[in-house]
């Protein structure tokens, strides 16, 4: 008797589970999808004339997946903490870059299926004269820099979608080590 109740009570919640289950599955495969791919960054330090740092970054967007226009009004770069620690009271370099791009009233388009480049590259200036034995320390520091940082967009919506890139796995992934 005690089952019979049971069942009574519990199969419409199961059943109520399930169609919940089903419409949020349905929606989630129908959401908006851009992927970030090529990513490359350049980081050198430059001790002729000036001395600071080279940096250049650039990769691709692509809209994957959804129905409705999908814009970027804004392109981000933030550095690995631990390295930028050590370089920043050296260098004039912020921890994080943010470069708008287009303007206000026209940011870009992504396209779906094809990829959109984006990059920027900057010159850090040093904040004081570097020794010799600094530059050997620095040089290993910037080149910490690329193996691993956090790139970040601004979409039509003002959500700001980031992602880490692990440079030496992007590296391995497509063959070229």
């Amino acid at each position: 008797m005690d089952w019979i109740l049971f069942w009574q009570i519990a199969g419409p919640i199961i059943g109520l589970l399930g169609i919940g289950a089903t419409v949020f599955l349905v929606l989630w495969a129908r959401r908006e999808k851009v992927e970030i791919t090529y990513t490359n960054m350049f980081v050198q330090l430059k001790t002729n004339e000036a001395t600071g740092i080279q940096f250049e970054y650039w990769f691709s967007l692509i809209y994957v997946r959804g129905t409705r226009d999908h814009y970027v009004s804004k392109i981000f770069i933030e550095f690995n903490k631990h390295p930028w620690k050590k370089l920043s009271p050296s260098f004039a370099m912020p921890i994080s870059i943010c470069k708008g791009i287009g303007n206000l009233d026209t940011p870009v388009k992504l396209e779906l299926g094809k990829p959109t480049q984006f990059g920027h590259d900057d010159f850090f200036p040093a904040r004081r004269a570097i020794s010799e034995e600094e530059q050997k320390e620095f040089d290993s520091l910037v080149q910490k820099l690329w193996h691993r940082y956090k790139i970040g967009w601004k979409d039509t919506y003002a959500k700001t979608h980031w992602k880490t890139i692990h440079q030496l796995k992007e590296i391995e992934k497509r063959g070229i080590l």
